[in-house]
């Protein structure tokens, strides 16, 4: 027999995490993640500021043409050149895009876990709050390779001679990574989460209200 299960904390887990994931994505698609110096412009005799901007795959720039551009840089993904995409932002990248598709398939199988709580005896809400941890891991190691670029030519053009890695030169750490820092630990604080929302969901009132024939439980 089917039964669909849902308690206020496996609610409270499901939606912390799609949170978690939704600024993880954010972060990660948004090229404010170092923010350069204000650039003068004059378009049609208004003057106006421009400010220069780069992600960890796509930067905002001033164009010969006096026009704006935001586009990506990776051309060819990881395969990219190294001097036009620091292996440190590859690799930051490739930890960031491997927390945030961890954690959608958390997101889905919370959705799942209601009408199916055990996968080969094994909790499917306790089995998603470890594979968080190890997402929100591997979220960590990207926040911490992105920093490790700030070396290499793109930056030094943007932040100047003096940007090294970890040292942002004179850039400012733009607000995306403080969103992907914060949906890092979010996913941390949503793998913690999981297992109170399993214990909720294998409760002794959800196992009387079984045996009393319901079939849809919710209990706050």
């Amino acid at each position: 027999m089917c039964y669909v299960i849902i308690t206020g904390r496996s609610l409270a887990w499901l939606l912390l995490s799609l949170v978690a994931f939704m600024l993880l994505l954010t972060g990660i698609m948004t090229p404010k993640w170092l923010i350069g110096q204000p650039v003068v412009t004059n378009d049609n005799n208004v003057t106006g500021f421009f400010v220069p901007t780069v992600g960890i795959y796509n930067r905002c720039i001033r164009m010969v043409h006096d026009h704006n551009n935001c586009a990506s840089f990776s051309f060819y993904g990881l395969a990219t050149d190294s001097n036009v995409y620091p292996t440190p932002w590859k690799a930051a990248m490739f930890f960031l895009s491997l927390c945030a598709a961890i954690q959608f398939a958390t997101v889905l199988t919370g959705v799942m876990a209601c009408c199916v709580q055990s996968v080969f005896k094994k909790s499917v809400i306790s089995l998603a709050g470890a594979t968080q941890a190890l997402g929100g891991l591997f979220g960590v190691f990207g926040l911490l390779l992105y920093p490790w670029g700030w070396g290499a030519q793109r930056v030094k053009r943007l932040c100047g001679e003096n940007s090294e890695p970890y040292i942002p030169g004179d850039c400012s750490i733009g607000w995306a990574f403080f969103v992907t820092a914060t949906g890092v630990a979010q996913v941390f604080l949503a793998s913690a989460l999981s297992k109170p929302a399993d214990k909720a969901a294998n409760s002794d009132k959800v196992q009387f209200q079984m045996d009393e024939g319901k079939q849809l439980i919710c209990l706050p």
